[in-house]
C-alpha cells in the first residue's frame, strides 16, 4: 500500500426543494505530514464532517473546520494511513489539518516502534482497519494488534500507535466529546 493515491468521496444531500441528490462525487488528495502537526509520513484524506450536531435535511455544504477532530457534538470522517516498519517515507505534501482538540501527552515522546507519543484526545474515535495492521498500546501497557476488517472504538483513553510490518489504512469517524477533568500532563 503506502501510496499517493486519491480517495473517492460521494456525499448525498437534499435540496431546498426536497430532491435527493449526489451533491459531491470527487477524488480527494491526501495530506502527507511533515511531522509538525501529525506523525511524519502519516497520510490523511479529509472526507466530511460537522462542527455541531448535524441538522437534516443537509445540503452537504462543506463548511466545517479543517481539523482531524471536531468540537463536542460534531464529527469528522477521514481516511488515515500510518507508515509501516521500515517503509520509505512519502514526501510531505499539502498543509496538514490541525488537530482540533486538546492533545494530552502522557509521556515524553516516541521510541522504538511507536508512532508518536502516548496521548489522548477529547473524542470517541471509531476506526475500521481497511488494510495492513497496526498496534495499539494503552497507558497501563495492555496491547492489541488491529488487522484488516477489525473495528476499534477508542473512547478517549491514553494510547500510542505502534507500527506494523506494513502500512495500515483506516477509516476513522471521530466524534467530539467533553472531558470535565483533563488528564495530567507528564
Amino acid at each position: 500500500m503506502a501510496s499517493n493515491e486519491s480517495v473517492r468521496r460521494v456525499i448525498t444531500a437534499q435540496t431546498k426543494e426536497g430532491k435527493n441528490v449526489f451533491a459531491i462525487d470527487e477524488q480527494v488528495e491526501s495530506y502527507i505530514s511533515d511531522g509538525t502537526k501529525h506523525e511524519f509520513g502519516q497520510q490523511i484524506w479529509r472526507i466530511f464532517g460537522s462542527d455541531s450536531i448535524p441538522q437534516l435535511p443537509n445540503d452537504a455544504t462543506d463548511v466545517f473546520a479543517d481539523t482531524v477532530f471536531s468540537p463536542p457534538g460534531g464529527y469528522r470522517i477521514q481516511m488515515c494511513e500510518f507508515p509501516g516498519t521500515g517503509q520509505s517515507a512519502l514526501t510531505p505534501r499539502g498543509v496538514a489539518p490541525g488537530r482540533g482538540t486538546e492533545l494530552f501527552r502522557t509521556d515524553s515522546g516516541p521510541g522504538g516502534d511507536q508512532i508518536g507519543a502516548m496521548h489522548c484526545t477529547n473524542s470517541v474515535d471509531i476506526m475500521v482497519v481497511m488494510d495492513g495492521e497496526i498496534g495499539l498500546e494503552l497507558e497501563e501497557g495492555a496491547e492489541v494488534t488491529l488487522r484488516k476488517g477489525d473495528v476499534l472504538v477508542q473512547n478517549g483513553v491514553a494510547h500510542v500507535w505502534k507500527q506494523g510490518p506494513t502500512p495500515c489504512r483506516v477509516c476513522m469517524v471521530a466524534v467530539g466529546g467533553q472531558r470535565p477533568n483533563p488528564p495530567v500532563q507528564k
